[in-house]
């Protein structure tokens, strides 16, 4: 195989390699990229559930301080009434002492419910902001998602053009060649090929012999001895 042809088939190859590994990589990128905006969706949903379930429990302690307030009123009536009934000073006096004891307490106590009304108001303040991430996360979600399904197309549609280029451009390898081709990329996939690198391969950095560079030069294939990639003159030292 003369040495212009050799070299531009290899660098045909390899360039059709890394063009593919790259469009795999974008391709896989997508699902990732959904997967992340669907866990700030969810993240975001969260935080919503998270403000109304302590709007809830706010709301149920004011509601249980306001029946107990209710209780203490309806206790201190009943005490009141039977202020008249006392029959000697010293129950009187003992009833007047737990109806002021009793009123302080409501007193306490609507102080407390007023606080847990401002509470139930404040955490549903932050309502609207939590709705707002959650709306904002999902617009960014279907916008990834359509983003990618089109990009997707798109990609695929180049993958398949590659691949047809691959697959015309290895049928221009000899038979010999051809395994020495197939066996390094089974195992690097585009990393199998490297061009030179001055007297070094390309991947790895490993000088080559001067043999090995001379059988460069005529066209035929080379493998690093370090790295196993197959090498190829870079197009400025083929042409020259």
């Amino acid at each position: 195989m003369p040495t212009v042809v050799a070299n531009e088939i290899m660098r045909t190859l390899h360039r059709i390699h890394t063009q593919l590994s790259d469009l795999r990589t974008r391709i896989a990128a997508g699902p990732r990229q959904i997967a992340a905006y669907t866990a700030q969706v969810e993240a975001a949903e969260a935080g919503r559930t998270g403000v109304q379930a302590d709007v809830k429990k706010a709301k149920m302690t004011t509601d249980q301080k306001q029946l107990q307030l209710k209780t203490a009123e309806t206790k201190i009536r009943d005490l009141d009434g039977k202020l008249n009934a006392c029959k000697t000073n010293r129950e009187y006096q003992t009833l007047k002492e737990q109806i002021a004891a009793d009123t302080m307490a409501t007193k306490v106590l609507e102080d407390e419910i007023l606080e847990s009304l401002e509470r139930v108001d404040s955490i549903k303040n932050t309502l609207p902001t939590v709705e707002t991430a959650v709306e904002a996360a999902r617009k960014v979600l279907g916008e990834t998602k359509a983003r990618v399904a089109a990009e997707g197309t798109h990609l695929e549609t180049e993958v398949q053009r590659l691949r047809s280029e691959l697959e015309a451009t290895e049928r221009e390898l000899p038979a010999d060649i051809r395994d020495l081709y197939d066996r390094a990329i089974k195992q690097k996939g585009e990393e199998g090929m490297a061009p030179l690198d001055g007297e070094s391969c390309g991947g790895c950095y490993h000088q080559i012999t001067g043999n090995m560079h001379s059988e460069l030069l005529v066209g035929k294939v080379v493998m690093c001895r370090s790295c196993g990639r197959l090498l190829y003159l870079p197009e400025r030292a083929s042409s020259g």
